[in-house]
């Protein structure tokens, strides 16, 4: 079993309450980065720039613009430049804020941006400073969460678009999914990237046959061979800088439908992805607001070995964080010195206090722990 190696082991198994009483000194420099992905323009009950406002992040991230495999620009939605763009522009407060847009290789069917880095790099090169320039975005993150690329191309792009941008004052980003540290050229990623930021959640992959935890902190055997702690453990063996990686947590639930009511355990089989949600109808996924209207009628089972928690009703089985496990992993980033905490994603959080505790509770919660004294 992995364990921490110094301070705070017993305010990790404490409970949400106790750890507000014991918050650490301010640290200015900690990172807070946040996520809005502008789909959430489109839902039922919709999220819009204008509605993330009231958090307190120090870096947010639109998600997203796409790319063509020619290396040009592609706008993903008429919102974004309709409305998305200028109203996101808003949230700049101060000039302590840094506002992004994510190059996302999700939206965009995942090749094109493959195919663009490794054939068109000094096209998209100019194009990434030509947008940032033209919609006033401080940076750009590069999301690179698949591990089906030639990681020496990346290196190569990476060096010539930090060239690039630091020509018009602008910073650079990757998103690297954390348990794929040998996809990575990890050593140019901690040179040239201003951040690494480490999504360090969902290590099954969607179409496993057996129900897994969201996020593991530890490793425990034989249910959870990846966690966190594994797997941020690696990329600092292969020479990631700390002072730039920021843990990236989900505040979406993830869900499943068990094969047997009686087989409920991590591990235990399952048929296939839980129900969708009533407002972003995605199988599988569960925002958190989403989660708060049926929680009630759950039992849930917590494992301190792991720091996790999942819930289950009949079939019905989801793995998602709480405040406990969620502050947790705060701690966890202090007591390794990274640079902070990624939330991804903004509009799967508890958009409008359905759950009681505020709304945005993840963001409050980072911006409580790395900034209040």
């Amino acid at each position: 079993m992995e364990t921490l190696s110094h301070r705070l082991v017993g305010k990790l198994r404490a409970s949400p309450l106790a750890c507000k009483i014991f918050w650490p000194k301010k640290l200015h420099d900690q990172h807070i980065v946040c996520y809005y992905d502008s789909r959430a323009a489109s839902y039922n009950t919709a999220t819009f720039p204008k509605n993330i406002s009231s958090t307190n992040c120090t870096h947010y991230v639109y998600d997203g613009i796409g790319v063509t495999a020619q290396g040009d620009i592609r706008i993903l939605s008429n919102y974004d430049t309709a409305f998305g763009f200028d109203e996101f522009q808003n949230i700049r407060r101060n000039s302590d804020v840094q506002l992004y847009v994510l190059l996302s290789s999700d939206r965009d069917g995942g090749k094109n941006l493959t195919n663009a880095i490794s054939g068109r790099g000094e096209k998209l090169v100019n194009s990434i400073a030509i947008f940032l320039e033209q919609y006033n975005f401080d940076g750009v993150e590069i999301d690179r969460r698949t591990n089906d690329f030639d990681k020496n191309a990346l290196a190569r792009f990476v060096n010539r678009l930090r060239s690039r941008l630091y020509m018009i004052n602008k910073q650079l980003a990757v998103s690297v999914l954390a348990q794929f540290a040998d996809a990575y050229d990890i050593t140019s990623l901690s040179l040239y990237a201003d951040m690494i930021n480490l999504h360090a959640y969902n290590f099954t992959t969607s179409t496993s046959n057996t129900v897994a935890n969201l996020a593991p902190l530890f490793s425990s055997t034989p249910n959870n061979t990846v966690s966190v702690n594994s797997t941020v453990s690696s990329w600092l063996v292969a020479g990631a800088r700390r002072n730039k990686m920021n843990l990236v947590v989900a505040t979406y639930g993830r869900s499943y439908v068990l094969a047997s009511e009686d087989q409920r355990t991590v591990g235990a089989r399952n048929t296939g992805p839980g129900e969708a949600g009533s407002n972003t109808k995605r199988p599988g996924l569960l925002a958190r607001d989403e989660f708060c209207n049926i929680s009630s009628d759950y039992s849930s089972v917590s494992d301190s070995g792991t720091a996790t928690t999942y819930y289950f009703k009949g079939k019905s089985w989801i793995a998602i964080e709480t405040e406990d496990t969620l502050v947790q992993k705060f701690t966890y980033v202090l007591d390794t010195a990274l640079a902070g905490v990624g939330i991804y994603s903004l509009e799967f959080d508890d958009t409008s206090n359905t759950c009681g505790n505020g709304a945005y509770r993840f963001s409050e919660l980072a911006y409580q722990y790395f900034t209040s004294g």
